[in-house]
C-alpha cells in the first residue's frame, strides 16, 4: 500500500475494515474514508501546494502580447526641421481616415519588490498554516473516533451491569413478595423492592436510549454497526514513562498544533503590516518592450502612410511620492491586529497548559485511583454477599440488602469509567502535544480485548 497514492490506500484501507471493525484501529481506519471534515481538511492540504507555486510565480517573468486592427485618423507636424540641405523645413501628414494595425510584445520581471516579498512570505506561511491544519485533522478523527468508540463500550457496560442488578432487583422483589404471603417479610420490605426495582427499570431504560445514540453517533463515523466492539482489558493504561507535567507543558508549548497555527496566523498578520507599508516602497522591474504602429489613408494633403517601430531593455523604477496618508493608516491597522493575534495566542497557550496538566494529573494518578477502586470492588461484592446471608436471617432489612446491590453494581462502574477516561486522557495529552499519531492509537489498541 505504501506505492498507492493517499486516497487509493485510504479507499483500499476502508474496503478492508468495512467486513468488521471490533477494534479502535480498524474503527479509524474505516472512519478516514466517510468523515466529511477529514474530506475538507485533505482538499485544504492539496490547495497548499498551489500556494507553493503562486509564491514562485510572483517573482516569474510576465509575458504579454497585443494588437490593434482598425480605423484610425493622424495628423503631426513639424517646423524647424533640417532636409536636401535647406533649414527651417516644415513637415506636415494628415490621415483623416485610414486602416491601423499596431503589434506589441512586452516582458516584466520583478527585481526589488518589497510588496511581492510580503506577498510570497505569506502565501508559503500560508502553505505551512494547511499542513498544520491536516495534521490536526487526523488528530482530531483520531480523537472523535476513539470517544465515539469508547462512548458505545462504556455504554454497553453500563447496561450490561444495570441489567444485571435489575434481574437481581426483580428476583428479590419476587422473593421478598413469597415470603410476605407466608408472613415472613413485611409490607414495608415488599414496598422497598418493588420501589428499588422501579428504579432500576428507569435507570436501564434511560441507559439503552443513551446506547442507542451513541450507537447511531458511531455509525455517522464508522460507516458499520458497533457490534462485539473489544473494550478496555485489565492492564496499566497510564504511559510508564510518563514525565513530570511541566515537561509536557513545555512539550506542549512547542509542538502544540494549534498553537503553531495561531503562531503562523500571526506572521502572517506580520508580512501583511509589511506588504501595506511597501505601497510606499520603490519597486524596481526588468523590462523589455517592442511596439511598431502603421497607419496608411488619405488626408488633406493626398495618401499617407505613417510607420513607427519602437523598443526598450532596461529597468523600470517605480517610486510613490505621497499616498495622503492612507497607506500609513493601513499599517497601524495591520499592527494593531498583530498584537491582538499576539494576545490570543497568550490566552491559547493558558488554556492549553491547563489541559495538559489535567490530563497529566488523571494519568499521574490513575493507577493508584484504578487499585483504590479494584479494592472497593472487591470490597463492596464482600459486603453484598454478607448482607445477602444476613437477609435471609433477618438480620438485615431490604433496604440494606438492595443498597448493597446497588454500590456494588456502582463499584463495578466506576472501574471501567475509569478505564475507559484514562485510555481518553492518556491520547488528549497526545494530542495536547502534537505526537498523537497512529502509533500512539495502536498502543490504545492493544490494551483492547
Amino acid at each position: 500500500m505504501k506505492h498507492l497514492p493517499l486516497t487509493a490506500a485510504l479507499a483500499f484501507a476502508g474496503f478492508v475494515c468495512t467486513t468488521h471493525a471490533a477494534d479502535l484501529m480498524s474503527a479509524w481506519q474505516a472512519a478516514q474514508t466517510r468523515d466529511p471534515e477529514i474530506g475538507a481538511a485533505s482538499a485544504l492540504h492539496e490547495q497548499a501546494a498551489f500556494r507553493q507555486e503562486q509564491a514562485q510565480a510572483l517573482w516569474a517573468p510576465t509575458l504579454s502580447a497585443g494588437g490593434v486592427l482598425g480605423l484610425s485618423g493622424a495628423d503631426s507636424r513639424t517646423q524647424g526641421a533640417q532636409a536636401l540641405g535647406q533649414n527651417d523645413v516644415t513637415f506636415k501628414t494628415n490621415v483623416n481616415a485610414g486602416a491601423l494595425t499596431r503589434a506589441s510584445i512586452g516582458a516584466q520581471k520583478a527585481w526589488i519588490s518589497p510588496e511581492r516579498e510580503a506577498q510570497s512570505k505569506q502565501l508559503e506561511l500560508s502553505a505551512q498554516i494547511a499542513q498544520a491544519q491536516w495534521q490536526q485533522a487526523q488528530q482530531t478523527l483520531i480523537m472523535r473516533t476513539a470517544q465515539r468508540y469508547f462512548d458505545v463500550v462504556g455504554t454497553e457496560l453500563t447496561l450490561s451491569v444495570l441489567q444485571r442488578q435489575q434481574k437481581t432487583v426483580q428476583e428479590a422483589a419476587v422473593e421478598i413478595s413469597k415470603r410476605q404471603s407466608v408472613g415472613d417479610a413485611s409490607v414495608m420490605d415488599v414496598q422497598e423492592a418493588n420501589a428499588r426495582a422501579a428504579e432500576i427499570r428507569a435507570h436501564v431504560l434511560t441507559e439503552e436510549n443513551n446506547l442507542a445514540m451513541r450507537q447511531v453517533a458511531y455509525r455517522q463515523l464508522i460507516g458499520q454497526e458497533p457490534t462485539q466492539l473489544r473494550s478496555i482489558a485489565n492492564v496499566h493504561l497510564a504511559p510508564t514513562n510518563l514525565a513530570d507535567a511541566n515537561t509536557w507543558v513545555q512539550r506542549a508549548k512547542q509542538q502544540s498544533l494549534a498553537l503553531k497555527i495561531m503562531g503562523l496566523q500571526q506572521a502572517i498578520q506580520a508580512q501583511e503590516a509589511k506588504r501595506v507599508k511597501a505601497g510606499n516602497a520603490m519597486t524596481v522591474d526588468w523590462v523589455a518592450q517592442a511596439q511598431m504602429d502603421r497607419l496608411s489613408g488619405q488626408g488633406m494633403y493626398g495618401s499617407a502612410s505613417n510607420q513607427m517601430a519602437q523598443y526598450v531593455v532596461g529597468i523600470q523604477l517605480n517610486a510613490p511620492l505621497s499616498t495622503g496618508g492612507m497607506v500609513e493608516a493601513r499599517e497601524r491597522e495591520a499592527l494593531k491586529q498583530v498584537e491582538k493575534l499576539r494576545y490570543d495566542q497568550e490566552a491559547a497557550e493558558l488554556q492549553v497548559e491547563q489541559q495538559v496538566r489535567g490530563a497529566w494529573q488523571n494519568l499521574s494518578m490513575a493507577q493508584a485511583r484504578l487499585q483504590a477502586l479494584a479494592q472497593s470492588e472487591q470490597a463492596s461484592k464482600a459486603r453484598l454477599n454478607a448482607t445477602r446471608q444476613a437477609h435471609r436471617t433477618g438480620a438485615r432489612t431490604t433496604n440494606e440488602w438492595l443498597g448493597a446491590e446497588h454500590d456494588a453494581a456502582q463499584a463495578e462502574l466506576a472501574v471501567v469509567q475509569l478505564r475507559i477516561q484514562t485510555a481518553l486522557d492518556r491520547l488528549r495529552l497526545q494530542a495536547a502535544t502534537g505526537v498523537l499519531g497512529e502509533q500512539q492509537l495502536q498502543e490504545i489498541n492493544a490494551l483492547l480485548k
